[in-house]
């Protein structure tokens, strides 16, 4: 009988979900049931709307004899075309390029760098540069698709995120470029950054990892409050008293939670710190590090934070009812 209950316990469900993107309600009633706690159903999470800050473009305007005096540095095109409605109305890629080219022209326009009305243009178009990069990132048609969680292109988290670090490399490489005031891309190189931007946008790649996110948040909660229930009942191992009860926790957390659960925990995280290694090349003056990811992803303020307390705490508690039965588990065991 004992076999057939622990059968049981790592058998409910059966439904491995390995192509999910965060832990599932099968893995959750597993752990009920290791727990001989009642079940807990996770709802659909409720959707996350974070409005991204705002950045505008500032309405500075080159005057019109400035901009006769800027004539002679082959900018007056460019100028008059910032300074109609037409100009102002870009796509966001076009844009940035365009504002890529009128910053590295007034760098190049050494004549007037004594004057106070260039240094002022100077200044401003430096921020318009960032701004028209960020929203590039967060605001464009881009950042829309790449943002869909429907009908996702990659079954798993890791293929995911595999495809998306391939795919960003020619992103970043152009908008760090811009960033640094380089040489702006010809027609040739602007018409391969918009094929690099269609096919990284393709992945839907922060879409599915904010989707990972609250998931798994909504998830770690959840247990959470089972493995808390268990702690407060002191039912598995009373007296710190070691139990069969206790032995089956630890053989579950070594043969189910670790190969089945704990993968998942830990894609999701790599996920995370991925995304800030890749994007803090980027120098950035105008947003904090966690803004912009907070942006990419559409979180609210805090929330990969909160995600971190409660995958400290799930590791935290799974110690915690092991060691009350006298039991150890391995330090990868529940490292995630």
């Amino acid at each position: 009988m004992r076999l057939i209950w622990l059968l049981t316990i790592f058998l409910v469900g059966c439904d491995w979900s390995q192509n999910s993107v965060a832990p599932t309600q099968q893995d959750l009633d597993r752990i009920a049931t290791i727990l001989d706690q009642d079940r807990i159903i996770l709802t659909d999470p409720q959707r996350i709307s974070a409005p991204v800050p705002a950045l505008r473009l500032s309405e500075t305007r080159i005057s019109f004899g400035d901009a006769l005096e800027l004539g002679e540095c082959g900018l007056l095109p460019l100028i008059a075309e910032r300074n109609s409605s037409l100009g102002r109305q870009k796509q966001e890629s076009i844009r940035l390029i365009y504002e890529w080219q009128l910053k590295v022209g007034l760098d190049q326009c050494t004549q007037f760098e004594d004057q106070e009305w260039f240094q002022k243009v100077r200044v401003a178009k430096a921020a318009h540069v960032e701004i028209a990069v960020l929203h590039l990132l967060t605001r464009s048609e881009e950042a829309d698709r790449i943002h869909l969680k429907i009908n996702r292109p990659l079954a798993t988290l890791s293929d995911s995120r595999m495809v998306y670090i391939n795919r960003t490399q020619p992103v970043i490489q152009v908008l760090l470029r811009a960033l640094q005031y380089r040489t702006p891309p010809e027609t040739e190189a602007m018409t391969q950054f918009e094929e690099a931007l269609y096919a990284w946008s393709q992945t839907q790649h922060h879409g599915t990892l904010h989707q990972a996110i609250v998931k798994t948040r909504d998830w770690l909660n959840a247990a959470n409050q089972l493995q808390v229930s268990v702690v407060k009942q002191n039912t598995i191992c009373p007296m710190g008293t070691p139990t069969e009860q206790g032995r089956y926790v630890q053989a579950f957390i070594r043969d189910y939670y670790v190969p089945t659960i704990q993968p998942k925990l830990s894609s999701i995280k790599q996920a995370i710190d991925e995304m800030n290694s890749i994007w803090s090349v980027l120098p950035m003056t105008l947003w904090t590090q966690n803004t912009l990811i907070d942006a990419l992803l559409k979180l609210p303020k805090g929330f990969q934070a909160e995600l971190q307390t409660a995958l400290t705490a799930h590791i935290d508690h799974w110690q915690h009812i092991l060691q009350s039965c006298g039991l150890k588990a391995r330090a990868d065991t529940t490292n995630s």
